[in-house]
């Protein structure tokens, strides 16, 4: 919608509240004049009177009589009114839009042409809408739109709305069936003055008053243990938990997490309290043992078999890795496009092959046990195994659903996993393990043998509706702030616009007419989405002697890379302060929107070929990415 239509419109409905106020209509009351019923109750009640409330979704006038669409979170109805039944109050429908929110009472019945409605005899205006409904909503081709307006998503699209209503009636069962169990629920902090319990990246922030840098929490398992240590037998706790690192398909900065703790229990024992509630969610949620993931259907009913990583990887490519040395196995990811970040051990080498080449090819339901020591800093060695440890992943269709493990109860032990964690040469050391004294001298105590679990309440969602875009589960999932917005911002968090770039990186195989094709389509997102800030006010004259307004301020610049080059290059991008705007190989592959959008969702987490990319942003962030490459010639 024009930004001018847009104000038009709002002025008018503006003008319709002052009216309605001389009036003396509240377009803003406290309340109904009755307790309504929902609209689904409604329309069961035939030649009864009913009040009801809700939003009008469309209007449509008949001389003497107009009827609405009215909507409330059960269903949708007809208001028919009625000049000759409303008299005098019949004219203020004249200052009634869609979009409002208004209470009505009548009885219902139906029209000539069969529809039940509710023959209007009193109304009331609950809330005077003054922007107008998006006409063209589902078009919507920008999907971060649906997201910033999570609130036009839910009015238009009551799939949306039943998804999220199964989260919750997820997260409910979760905590019906461990209770059942006799696990108590429990909180622990959010602000830690060390993160834990996962290798991952952290949030760090300052607490003012007590001067110190804290991080938000990476992990529950820490404090829960803790609590194991003392006294407590099975416990959980379902919360937020925060990772600072890449947003894509099926991971979220800011995620909603159980883990769950029983002492006495080894891993095998956690895979069958994990295995029954899996099963109980299938069934109390879905009301069925089937779940589909992608287009598969997965029946998990029955018992699940474990098998081991080593076994797995040996059916599935014919690699025995234990029989390998790390020099091999590196020599079997460079042959087989294994990306590696540099300096993996043995262990890790395995886990890596399995995660890339073996678990898109895991039908499930299923049980891999078994993982490298390297990989596991805080599971216990496995009793008969030399280097590996006992540890569980479920797998459902291909995809990971939860991870857990037979817990480390050795302070020495586990001392020495955090010192070894912290010391490994891999590239990204701020995943490692911190060394966290508190929690070892807790250890000292005395730490019961116990086994725990970690499961994404947002990926169990994802999989119990099959929907493959993690932001799909997340009512208001994290995303880049909307500049446009004018976002009042502390001043010292404002937005430096001085010193600005934008760079365009491609990759070096396209040829010409591809890579002219690719820098087109992203110097258009880029403007598209730009700031007004960042176009000069003044005109300027070509070769031609053609006048041009609203030109970039700023430079842009081409430069040329490998696609591995530019793979790191968006992967870093997209973790920071930069606009980023990726160009995959699908772009090229495919001619609609939807089948790229498919595409894309469908493609493995790490399996995109990236072609080109272009940033945007304060110049010492973007050279910071870019000052190794050369111009594109």
């Amino acid at each position: 919608m024009a930004q001018q239509k847009l104000e038009e419109i709002r002025k008018n409905r503006l003008n319709k509240i002052k009216k309605l106020i001389e009036l003396g209509i509240n377009p803003y009351p406290s309340k109904p004049k009755e307790n309504p019923i929902d609209i689904a109750s409604a329309l069961e009640k035939s030649e009864q009177a009913v009040s009801v409330c809700g939003r009008i979704m469309s209007i449509r006038g008949h001389g003497n009589m107009s009827f609405f669409d009215l909507k409330d979170e059960t269903g949708k109805i007809q208001l028919w009114f009625q000049k000759n039944v409303l008299k005098k109050i019949y004219k203020t429908l004249e200052l009634i839009d869609v979009g409002d929110i208004i209470f009505a009472k009548g009885d219902v019945t139906k029209t000539k042409s069969g529809e039940i409605s509710i023959d209007v005899s009193d109304f009331q205006l609950l809330s005077k809408s003054i922007r107008p409904l998006p006409s063209t909503w589902f078009g919507v081709k920008d999907i971060e739109d649906r997201y910033r307006k999570r609130y036009l998503d839910l009015i238009f699209n009551d799939d949306v709305r039943r998804r999220f209503n199964l989260r919750t009636k997820l997260v409910r069962e979760i905590r019906n069936y461990l209770d059942g169990l006799g696990y108590w629920e429990v909180e622990t902090p959010t602000l830690q003055p060390l993160y834990g319990g996962a290798n991952a990246k952290p949030f760090k922030t300052h607490h003012n008053s007590l001067d110190h840098n804290f991080y938000l929490r990476i992990a529950d398992e820490l404090y829960l243990k803790r609590l194991i240590i003392g006294g407590y037998q099975k416990v959980y706790e379902i919360c937020k938990d925060f990772r600072n690192e890449g947003v894509d398909q099926t991971h979220s900065p800011e995620f909603t997490m159980i883990e769950y703790y029983e002492s006495y229990a080894d891993y095998q024992k956690m895979m069958d309290v994990t295995e029954g509630l899996f099963k109980h969610l299938a069934d109390r949620v879905l009301g069925q043992m089937k779940i589909k993931v992608g287009g598969r259907e997965i029946d998990i009913s029955q018992k699940w078999p474990r098998v081991t990583m080593v076994d797995e990887i040996k059916e599935k490519l014919g690699l025995d890795v234990e029989k390998e040395d790390q020099e091999s196995l590196e020599k079997y990811c460079n042959e087989n496009k294994v990306e590696l970040l540099g300096g993996e051990t043995k262990g890790q080498l395995v886990y890596t092959i399995f995660e890339h080449k073996v678990t898109d090819q895991l039908n499930g339901p299923i049980w891999i046990i078994d993982y490298p020591k390297d990989v596991s800093p805080l599971s216990k060695k496995h009793a008969t195994k030399e280097g590996w440890v006992e540890r569980f992943e479920g797998y459902i269709g291909g995809k990971e659903i939860c991870d857990g493990w037979s817990e480390l109860t050795d302070p020495m032990e586990q001392r020495s996993r955090f010192v070894s964690d912290e010391k490994l040469s891999r590239e990204d050391k701020e995943e490692a393990q911190q060394v966290d004294e508190e929690f070892l001298e807790a250890m000292e105590y005395g730490m019961p043998p116990l086994g725990g679990i970690g499961i994404g309440i947002d990926r169990l969602t994802m999989f119990l509706t099959n929907t493959w875009l993690i932001k799909e589960t997340i009512l208001f999932p994290t995303l880049r702030p909307d500049l446009n917005k004018n976002l009042s911002l502390p001043s010292e968090e404002k937005y430096d616009y001085k010193e600005k770039k934008i760079v365009a990186i491609l990759d070096t195989e396209l040829p010409i007419g591809l890579a002219m094709n690719a820098l087109g389509h992203m110097s258009f997102a880029m403007g598209n989405t730009s700031n007004e800030e960042w176009m000069g006010k003044e005109w300027f004259d070509d070769a031609d002697g053609i006048k041009h307004h609203g030109i970039s301020k700023y430079p842009f610049i081409v430069l040329k890379a490998d696609k591995k080059r530019i793979k790191e290059i968006v992967n870093k991008a997209k973790n920071s302060a930069l606009s980023v705007v990726d160009y995959p190989q699908e772009m090229f592959d495919t001619g609609k929107d939807q089948d790229l959008v498919k595409a894309i969702n469908n493609a493995k987490s790490g399996e995109l070929v990236y072609r080109a990319v272009t940033l945007s942003g304060v110049s010492k962030n973007v050279d910071k990415l870019t000052e190794d490459l050369e111009l594109f010639k």
